[in-house]
């Protein structure tokens, strides 16, 4: 009777383990996974890196800690998962940008993101807006762009490097505008510059900009993004302001090393389709500005193919360089 008894509490027992422990790979016990951003503290990707740093681990039983690489365009934190061991335990949140840029416009260290990175996921997208803070007197992008023409060169914004969204999206609104700003590239954040006035004006990712926005610290001139924020629906699109201005799409995704088994990578995947599909995670997420969105493996490497072929073309057009 009592060695019935046990037997059932066993097949009880079995019945609470997660349904993928026997035919998925669960990570070591005690395991910590690494998500590696290589944005600074508080800016960019680093935001939603710990948002889904919390979930996942709860979606894989294993602690997920955020690590910033900030540096060189995001070389340094891209290369810091290129050689990590594939094991599933050092993962990349990381803007497109670094996979969209033409390889020329990278740093010259010996990094291939789309050779040396395998795509998991595309985890949101979203724009940037283009803020001012004490240092400029106008309103809107129409303000900055008459006072950029009458001094050109004199006023300032804030880029985080050679090859960010920020000095692309930058250097094609200068183009478009016809204007001459001059770059002031930050390796932490430069939003306590922009509210001191220290630099005109910044280039900062939704999650980001947010904050100060809504505080009234910081006024959004204009958004980036192929149309408004559904966050501040207020704020005009810089292509409603210059017409034919054409935003380079900006979403963020997930990579691990080369080699990582497929089982790994499907459980990443998986456990991120848990977490889009729960209300109260995308609430969180629309509530910061962004939108999930789920297109992973084969796919999320065609839409880097057609992303860069797009960003290629538009450098080539507008003669963009970085020197």
């Amino acid at each position: 009777m009592r060695r019935r008894c046990n037997l059932g509490l066993l097949a009880c027992a079995a019945l609470l383990i997660p349904s993928w422990s026997a035919a998925e790979p669960a990570w070591p016990a005690g395991a910590t996974i690494k998500l590696v951003t290589p944005t600074p503290p508080g800016v960019g990707t680093d935001v939603f890196a710990r948002v889904y740093s919390v979930r996942l681990g709860q979606e894989l039983g294993t602690s997920v800690v955020v690590e910033n690489r900030p540096g060189a365009s995001n070389v340094l934190g891209i290369m810091a998962v290129a050689k990590a061991p594939p094991n599933g335990q050092t993962l990349l949140i990381s803007v497109s940008r670094p996979f969209t840029t033409p390889p020329e416009l990278l740093s010259k260290q010996a990094l291939d993101p789309t050779r040396d990175l395998a795509p998991v996921a595309q985890l949101y997208h979203s724009g940037s807006f283009v803020i001012a803070g004490s240092g400029f007197a106008g309103r809107n992008l129409q303000d900055l762009i008459a006072t950029a023409r009458q001094r050109p060169g004199h006023l300032s914004y804030a880029s985080y490097g050679t090859a960010s969204t920020a000095r692309l999206g930058m250097e094609l609104l200068q183009d478009a505008a016809g204007i001459e700003l001059l770059q002031v590239p930050y390796k932490l954040s430069a939003i306590p510059d922009v509210l001191a006035g220290m630099v005109t004006i910044g280039y900062e990712p939704t999650s980001s900009a947010l904050a100060g926005i809504r505080s009234g610290r910081i006024r959004a001139l204009a958004y980036v993004g192929e149309r408004r924020s559904a966050a501040l629906p207020d704020v005009p699109t810089v292509s409603e302001i210059l017409p034919g201005f054409q935003p380079i799409p900006t979403w963020v995704g997930l990579w691990v090393p080369k080699g990582t088994p497929d089982a790994i990578i499907k459980r990443l995947q998986k456990a991120i389709t848990a977490l889009h599909a729960d209300p109260a995670f995308i609430k969180t997420l629309a509530d910061a500005g962004v939108e999930p969105r789920q297109v992973a493996g084969p796919q999320m490497a065609a839409a880097i193919r057609r992303e860069l072929e797009l960003t290629t073309r538009l450098v080539k057009a507008k003669n963009i360089t970085f020197d």
